[in-house]
């Protein structure tokens, strides 16, 4: 542990133990009033003697007069119980000191209904009657919460007092004699204990208001209910809920008394249902909680209805129900591993005892003390200061459970982007390199077609420990989380991809020689029920400038990966010299530069092999902006697809193709033929053909000078769509070429279903044509059969002379390549062109 972490825990312990002071202070002046009544602490000698009407029929008189019918026993012999009948208690008093005593004679139940007192001579002649009792009227807040007497008791005199106690429900009602000081110290600790156990509660239960409007947690509202259940429960019992609620309401209250007994136990499962989270799991032990609640609500309803006598003991049998539930649903958690549920456990242990001693001293099982009567109060109080902590401990665990799935996937419980996001953020504030790499299982997203997803998670787990393994070995590839032991170095971009930060600064050569020898460690085969998976990888690379955008770090490290699906080595490279934003300022950037005209098209020339004479071009996008000069217009593209304005690019390009179809016409080349690029995304053009005609009809423009090229990408998404482009633009006179012919999966089903014009040879056929006899077999078969299908066919790469006279040899139509020019500007182009025909030199040229 670190020294600043011991630090902060000393201060913690050392606060605990100034708070155990204030309250060891605070209980020494709290007195225990019980042991000091007047019989200890003067010469007054008491006795004691009761008698139970059963019949309820006795009188006073009836009783004074039958002195036989008493049984002298001490009033804690009394047989309290809930059977409705009177109980008439008879205490003798004899001062035998020379001073006159003035005595208060406390009746600790201020639930009592019906508690007469009749003040007695030692004759037996009445001195004074008094009515106590929550249905007597005109009583002060204090005679109804502390139900009291006081009288006066002269030197060597003798007194009686009879006390008879007509209630329904708790009938027993301990009578304790006091001197004025030890009665005003008995108020001062009870008025202390009540002050503190409502203020607590009202703090917990504020406290768990404001949980609740913070995180929305249902559990929070149940804990308030637990609460105010449990302040009108001991209110009702000890006496100060009449300092609570208006008088009205707590006499109700106290008729009501089982009621409020139900609702602490209704609250105190509901909350144990919902604090262990048993409302996600549905089990039978939530099924048994619900049915348990049911009943209680149902018998608590039925409460309101029948006397407290009868209501009562069925509660109590109701409790060990409650009871054996809450250690079911408490244990089976706990077996489970719920851990941080530790200080709800222990709030548990207050409660069980303060809920077993009350109804063992209200039915004479525990004797009476003021301890013993003001246990349960204590208890709730200990178990709300726990429950708090439990509450407490609860939103550390949810707020480590949301952090941990906002940064794991939920699947695979590996580090995913966010926490990528979170290292390459530090790392760059601390100035340091940021080399994202990437390692993608080849093909995975078709793997996924054959294997269920919970599979597929299993084999991306697999991978992602062999692969921990391997960059463990690596001290230059960062840990993504520091906190955990394992501290990881991989996150899981999902569909099969992987993501590591190399912070060593060293060339690209070094770090893919370093990432292929990493994944030629990984597993190449994985078994699936029998099969046999063979499993490849991918690699890619990008490295992060002084910017710290993390999604276009991001987004080039899957530009690089994209580039290694065709590669050799299966290695890709994005790199970032040129600092420039692949964002949606530059998006919005092009979109305007597409407005204002500042783009151009670029012309790459095209030789008829025949003739040696230009036939026509190649338009290429260029941005002649130096700002963006060394902007890859591939990725320009891709920018303008992700973003949305490809079409409105495609259209610019057409309608610029078209303008300076019109200028080559005015310079006398008639017969010269644009080619535009079309792509896949060009197919969601809303009436493109039309649209088109329109562009040739504005500028007058020969619809057989414009060719489209289109390659095997057009054709994947919608073939009937494409179908009816084509046959479209084929009816406005313009020709279709299929690009990059040889390298799709079936080139050849596209002759068959397309109205083609021409046939163009992809230029990974024509580099080696010289010294690759299956290359010239494959140009020449390519060649054959577009003239035996009535299609011209064009040869892109050409570089050299050797290349092009071979061409001419297998009688190929056309040719492209820096063999004759590179892309060149419009003007230069129109040079070029001049050049050529007016010095006639192509024969000799080539």
């Amino acid at each position: 542990m670190e020294l600043r972490t011991l630090r902060y825990h000393a201060i913690a312990v050392a606060i605990l133990i100034f708070i155990f002071f204030i309250i060891s202070t605070l209980a020494s002046n709290l007195v225990v009033p019980t042991r000091y009544t007047i019989d200890k602490t003067a010469p007054m000698y008491l006795d004691y003697a009761y008698y139970i009407d059963k019949t309820k029929t006795k009188t006073f008189d009836t009783i004074i007069n039958q002195p036989e019918l008493l049984t002298h026993q001490p009033f804690s012999d009394v047989p309290w119980s809930f059977s409705q009948q009177n109980y008439w208690l008879f205490l003798d008093l004899e001062n035998k000191s020379l001073n006159k005593q003035n005595v208060v004679a406390h009746f600790d139940n201020p639930m009592v209904d019906h508690l007469t007192v009749y003040r007695l001579d030692k004759n037996n002649k009445l001195i004074e009657t008094y009515k106590l009792g929550d249905k007597e009227e005109a009583l002060s807040l204090f005679e109804y919460s502390v139900p009291h007497i006081r009288f006066l008791v002269e030197r060597k005199s003798s007194q009686r007092l009879v006390i008879k106690i007509d209630t329904i429900g708790i009938s027993k009602t301990p009578v304790n004699l006091y001197r004025d000081k030890e009665f005003i110290d008995l108020v001062r600790s009870q008025t202390g204990i009540w002050g503190i156990f409502v203020g607590v509660l009202l703090m917990a239960a504020l406290y768990n208001l404001v949980l609740y409007f913070g995180i929305k947690d249902r559990v929070y509202l149940i804990y308030i209910g637990y609460i105010v259940s449990a302040i009108t429960l001991m209110g009702a019992v000890l006496g100060f809920g009449f300092y609570l609620w208006p008088k009205q309401w707590q006499l109700f209250i106290h008729e009501q008394i089982v009621f409020s007994n139900y609702g602490v136990a209704f609250f105190t499962l509901a909350f144990c249902t919902m604090f262990l989270r048993y409302h996600k799991d549905k089990c039978w032990r939530y099924k048994m909680s619900i049915a348990l609640l049911w009943l209680m609500f149902t018998l608590a309803v039925c409460s309101l209805f029948i006397p407290e006598n009868i209501a009562a003991p069925i509660f109590f049998g109701v409790m060990v129900l409650l009871y054996i539930t809450c250690i079911i649903l408490i244990y089976n958690k706990l077996r489970s591993g719920f851990r941080w549920a530790k200080f709800y456990v222990l709030s548990w242990i207050p409660l069980i005892f303060g809920a077993a001693i009350q109804p063992m001293e209200l039915t004479g099982v525990l004797p009476y003390t003021f301890a013993t009567r003001h246990a349960f109060l204590v208890a709730i109080l200990c178990e709300v200061i726990l429950m708090a902590m439990a509450l407490a401990d609860r939103v550390r665990y949810q707020r480590e459970r949301a952090l941990y799935h906002a940064t794991h996937t939920q699947q695979t419980r590996l580090l995913n982007s966010s926490k990528l996001k979170q290292a390459f953020m530090t790392l760059q504030s601390q100035n340091r390199s940021t080399t994202l790499c990437l390692i993608k299982i080849r093909h995975f997203n078709s793997l996924n077609t054959i294997i269920t997803s919970s599979q597929g998670y299993t084999l991306i787990k697999h991978i992602a420990k062999e692969l921990e393994l391997e960059l463990s070995h690596e001290r230059e590839f960062t840990n993504l989380e520091t906190d955990l032991n394992t501290s990881p170095r991989l996150a899981d971009l999902s569909s099969g991809v992987f993501a590591c930060i190399s912070t060593k600064t060293q060339n690209q050569e070094m770090l893919e020689a370093l990432l292929t020898k990493i994944i030629s460690s990984l597993p190449k085969q994985y078994e699936i029920k029998g099969l046999n998976l063979q499993l490849s990888y991918s690699i890619g690379i990008s490295s992060a400038g002084k910017s710290n955008d993390f999604e276009y770090w991001l987004k080039r490290g899957y530009l690089a990966l994209k580039k290694a699906k065709g590669s050799v080595n299966q290695v890709g490279s994005s790199s970032n010299g040129n600092n420039l934003m692949m964002d949606v300022a530059l998006a919005a950037k092009l979109q305007q530069a597409i407005k204002t005209n500042q783009l151009a098209l670029y012309y790459q020339p095209q030789i008829n092999l025949l003739s040696n004479h230009v036939s026509g071009a190649e338009a290429l996008l260029r941005w002649p902006d130096p700002t963006y000069s060394n902007l890859s217009i591939e990725e320009l593209i891709i920018l303008a697809e992700h973003t949305g304005i490809i079409n409105e690019l495609t259209l610019w390009v057409i309608e610029q193709a078209c303008k300076d179809i019109v200028e080559l016409t005015k310079n006398g080349y008639n017969e010269h033929t644009i080619s535009v690029n079309l792509s896949a995304k060009n197919l969601t053009i809303n009436n493109l053909a039309e649209k088109v005609e329109n562009i040739l009809i504005k500028y007058q423009v020969p619809a057989h000078l414009l060719k489209f090229e289109l390659t095997e990408s057009a054709f994947v998404d919608s073939q009937d769509a494409l179908i009816k482009l084509v046959d479209e633009l084929t009816a406005l006179g313009i020709k279709v070429v299929l690009d990059d012919f040889g390298t799709g999966y079936a080139s050849l089903s596209y002759l068959v279903n397309y109205h083609f014009s021409e046939l163009k040879i992809d230029k990974s056929f024509v580099f080696d044509l010289p010294n690759n006899p299956t290359h010239q077999v494959i140009v020449q078969t390519a060649i054959d059969m577009a003239h035996n299908l009535n299609l011209s066919i064009t040869i892109e790469g050409v570089e050299t002379q050797e290349i092009h006279h071979l061409l001419k040899d297998m009688n190929a139509d056309c040719a492209q390549g820096y063999l004759y020019a590179k892309a060149l500007p419009y003007t230069d182009y129109l040079h070029f062109l001049k050049s050529q025909y007016s010095l006639k030199m192509l024969d000799s040229s080539f």
